[in-house]
């Protein structure tokens, strides 16, 4: 059986969709900055990860870096 969760450790859809965003794009940034990947790399392996359908086919996101 399914253990119940607590509502007030429950955190809004929104909420958790901005931290994942904001710590994908800081990690994204140390990596530019210290010299390990250019964008252009990050956005190619954005639009295989399209292909493969490792993310989401029907997406029209495209991220602007």
């Amino acid at each position: 059986m399914a253990e119940k969760l607590d509502p007030k450790e429950l955190v809004p859809f929104e909420e958790l969709l901005m931290a994942n965003t904001v710590t994908q794009e800081a990690i994204i940034n140390l990596l530019h900055d210290k010299g390990l990947i250019n964008k252009e790399e990050i956005l190619e392996e954005i639009k295989r990860l399209k292909v493969t359908g490792l993310f989401l086919k029907k997406t029209s996101y495209t991220p602007q870096l």
